[in-house]
C-alpha cells in the first residue's frame, strides 16, 4: 500500500481490487472518505447557493452530516482499539476496489472544483456517493464497532451504534426530500427514492 501525502489529506494508491489490510488503514479509509464527502458538499454550497439560499444551506447541512459521520467513525476506531486492536485484518467487502472508491471520488471533486456542475449534476454525484462502495466500507464498520460493543461488554454504548445508523437514514432522507424540492427532473427523483433500498442497515 502506498499513501500519498497532500497539503491537508493522504490518499491511499492502491491497486485495482486491493483492500485496506487491516482494521486500522480501513478505519483510516472511511474516516478520509467521509471527510472528503464533507469537502466536497460544502464546496457545492458554495457553488450553487448563490441561485437559491435555500440550496446553499442543504448542501452545507449535508456537508455537516458527513463530518459528523467522520466523528463517529473516530469514536468506533478508538473503541476497536481497545477493545480487540486495530493490527487485525480488515473486513471482507465484496466487489469493492479501493482504487475505485478514490479514482471516482476524485473526478467528482475535480469537476465540482472546475465548476462544471450543474444542480442537478450536483444531486447525480450525492446519489453516486450515497450508493457506492464507500457506503460497503462504512456499513461493515459499524458492524465491527458493534461486535467491540459487544466484546467489551458495554451495551450502553449502543446508543452510539444507534445514533449512527440513525443518521445514515436520515442523511439519505435528506438527500431524497432535496432532490424532490429542488429538482425538476423525475428520473433523478426516481433515482434518489432508491436511496431506500435494503443496503442500507435496520434501525435495531
Amino acid at each position: 500500500m502506498i499513501f500519498t501525502f497532500h497539503a491537508s489529506r493522504f490518499t491511499p494508491v492502491l491497486k485495482e481490487g486491493e483492500l485496506a489490510v487491516t482494521l486500522a488503514e480501513t478505519f483510516d479509509l472511511c474516516q478520509e472518505i467521509e471527510l472528503r464527502h464533507a469537502k466536497l458538499y460544502a464546496t457545492l454550497s458554495v457553488r450553487l447557493g448563490d441561485v437559491d439560499e435555500r440550496i446553499a444551506q442543504f448542501w452545507q447541512e449535508m456537508s455537516a452530516e458527513e463530518w459528523q459521520h467522520h466523528l463517529l467513525v473516530g469514536f468506533g476506531r478508538s473503541l476497536c482499539a481497545q477493545t480487540f486492536g486495530l493490527d487485525g485484518p480488515a473486513p471482507q467487502f465484496a466487489d469493492v476496489s479501493i482504487q475505485r472508491i478514490n479514482d471516482t471520488l476524485s473526478e467528482y471533486e475535480e469537476r465540482v472544483r472546475a465548476k462544471q456542475v450543474t444542480l442537478n449534476d450536483a444531486f447525480e454525484i450525492a446519489i453516486a456517493l450515497e450508493t457506492g462502495e464507500s457506503d460497503a466500507i462504512y456499513t461493515e464498520l459499524v458492524s465491527t464497532i458493534k461486535d467491540a460493543i459487544y466484546q467489551s461488554n458495554r451495551p450502553y454504548l449502543l446508543d452510539r451504534i444507534s445514533q449512527m445508523e440513525k443518521d445514515m437514514h436520515d442523511h439519505v432522507n435528506h438527500l431524497i426530500d432535496a432532490a424532490k424540492r429542488f429538482s425538476i427532473n423525475p428520473d433523478l427523483v426516481r433515482k434518489a427514492h432508491r436511496l431506500t433500498d435494503p443496503h442500507i442497515p435496520p434501525l435495531n
